[in-house]
């Protein structure tokens, strides 16, 4: 009997692959081709409308909120002097995170010509965190279906990543955790790969490996991503997958070592900056930020900021662990959102932009608790429903439940979410910084020394040529080359924010002191944000 490939999409894999050693080289892609949409037809007609959302809710105003702040700053300007001089900094390299994440914006700056595409940095940065958050959202879609989830959940996990706005703000940023995102959730589908193949455990463990090396905290997921891969792999070659792609997974992160050992900075020496060095100061010699648990602590204090933008997903995402637990797909995911969690109560230095870690592992299990809820073949933790079911009513149960978990999200999106992404689509007020730098450009000599905030030194080098480099005001007294190249300052140009710190007399001792001496002759903005340029007296210097 002669089957057509209507027919062939019907079958199962086995029956497949043995019409396609059947057919003709030719005709082999094409079939396979066929076969994979017929499969996956209805997901992709799902997801892309769902992708083109959180791209559009993402895009609109990305380029006027929120505003201006240190890190993305500093990466980009790391990622231009890598496109541009060859280096991984401006400045002396001293081993503050892996340099993965600013390799892959170099990159794509190289391929797109990013830095000259836009007429500021932070506009391609914004473009860079785009592309991750799309990348992103269609990875969960394709996570949640491989943990045994329904096309509804993986949508409502979707929607729930890209449209809270404490998801959207965080996002925008250039920071490295969003990019780590993607990589993650590309480890974890191809740790639940359905073909549990040694091709599918080494990609795995590579994307892993490149997370890590976009910023090497993600290493504290590592039980997690173990669990997750022990948990799919086949029995009969279990110990064969994770040797070999454990081994790929460790000899690409090694490169980061051996790369400090081949530069001579793996060991803490006089007169050079060292991997150890610093990785010691990061574990030990960083204030601690205290704990959440603690009342008044700045980390309670972010974690009050965060929930600001949202808090639903956060928090019903903590909700959402203990009944995690009890499902078995999901126990790795819920791992994650633990060691999350655990980082803000146990009392060390907790960045600003932690919570991005949360958010995915947060909708995921938010989607995957509602389906265990609403008996989703799989997913049950006990038979109770399954048992139900059998007797007639477990159906309309499950209907119910859904159509109640969406509605409650309707609800929520509508009442709480809704205002906020208002704000943040329709902000037209130019960022204070981005004002200050088009001053500067015009009013300020080419070779004048100026000390700037990160967000804007890529700019003044790269589109406004100045002729004696700015320089980023936390270098001014952090970093010995500065200090000894730098004979005077003839501008300022940093928030307001920086001079009214509690213990700005300590970190930045040079800055202060200039301010002494300078008058203002330029202002932009208001409050915190507040810009001044400030010209420095020639009577003052360095020496």
């Amino acid at each position: 009997m002669t089957r057509t490939l209507e027919d062939t999409a019907t079958l199962d894999l086995r029956a497949v692959a043995d019409i396609d050693r059947a057919l003709p080289p030719h005709r082999r892609a094409r079939v396979g081709l066929q076969v994979w949409a017929a499969r996956h037809g209805r997901s992709i007609a799902l997801l892309l409308p769902l992708l083109a959302l959180v791209g559009t809710v993402h895009t609109i105003g990305m380029s006027t909120f929120p505003g201006y702040i240190d890190d993305p700053g500093t990466y980009l300007s790391q990622a231009w002097a890598l496109r541009y001089e060859g280096q991984l900094s401006p400045y002396s390299y001293f081993y503050d995170h892996a340099p993965g994440g600013w390799i892959q914006i170099a990159a794509w700056a190289a391929l797109t010509d990013g830095f000259d595409r836009y007429d500021s940095a932070i506009a391609f940065g914004n473009e860079c965190m785009l592309i991750a958050k799309v990348v992103s959202a269609g990875l969960l879609y394709v996570l949640v279906r491989r943990l045994g989830l329904g096309r509804v959940a993986a949508s409502v996990a979707v929607l729930l990543f890209g449209l809270s706005p404490l998801a959207v703000v965080y996002g925008r940023w250039t920071f490295l955790d969003n990019l780590v995102t993607s990589w993650l959730l590309l480890a974890f589908v191809l740790a639940y790969s359905p073909r549990r193949s040694i091709a599918a455990g080494i990609g795995a463990t590579l994307a892993f490996a490149t997370a890590a090396l976009t910023k090497e905290t993600t290493l504290l997921l590592l039980p997690a991503f173990g669990w997750a891969m022990v948990q799919n792999l086949d029995r009969r070659n279990r110990p064969q997958v994770l040797v070999t792609a454990g081994f790929a997974g460790f000899l690409l992160m090694a490169m980061y070592p051996l790369f400090a050992l081949f530069k001579g900075e793996l060991f803490e020496g006089p007169g050079h900056n060292s991997l150890l060095g610093t990785a010691r100061w990061q574990l030990d010699g960083r204030a601690s930020s205290g704990s959440l648990l603690e009342p008044g602590s700045a980390t309670s204090h972010q974690v009050h900021n965060w929930l600001q933008y949202d808090h639903w997903l956060p928090l019903l995402g903590l909700a959402a662990i203990p009944l995690a637990l009890l499902v078995r797909r999901l126990r790795p995911a819920a791992l994650a959102l633990v060691i999350g969690w655990l980082v803000l109560v146990r009392g060390g230095y907790v960045p600003f932009m932690h919570v991005i870690n949360l958010l995915p592992w947060s909708a995921l299990l938010i989607a995957g608790v509602g389906s265990a809820i609403a008996g989703t073949p799989g997913l049950v933790p006990t038979g109770w429903l399954r048992r139900r079911a059998a007797q007639g009513f477990g159906y309309g149960f499950r209907v119910a439940t859904s159509v109640l978990l969406l509605v409650g999200l309707a609800g929520v999106a509508t009442v709480t979410w809704t205002p906020e992404l208002r704000q943040m689509m329709t902000v037209r007020e130019e960022p204070p910084l981005r004002s200050a730098t088009e001053w500067v450009a015009r009013n300020v000599p080419r070779d004048k020394t100026l000390v700037v905030h990160d967000a804007i030194w890529t700019d003044l080098v790269n589109h406004y040529g100045y002729q004696t480099r700015p320089v980023i005001v936390y270098k001014l007294d952090t970093d010995p080359a500065v200090r000894q190249a730098v004979k005077r300052v003839d501008y300022l140009v940093v928030p307001d924010w920086y001079y009214r710190t509690a213990d700005a007399e300590e970190k930045y001792p040079t800055l202060m002191e200039a301010r002494k001496h300078a008058v203002p002759v330029a202002s932009f903005g208001s409050g915190d944000d507040r810009v001044q340029v400030f010209r420095v007296s020639d009577q003052w210097n360095l020496r």
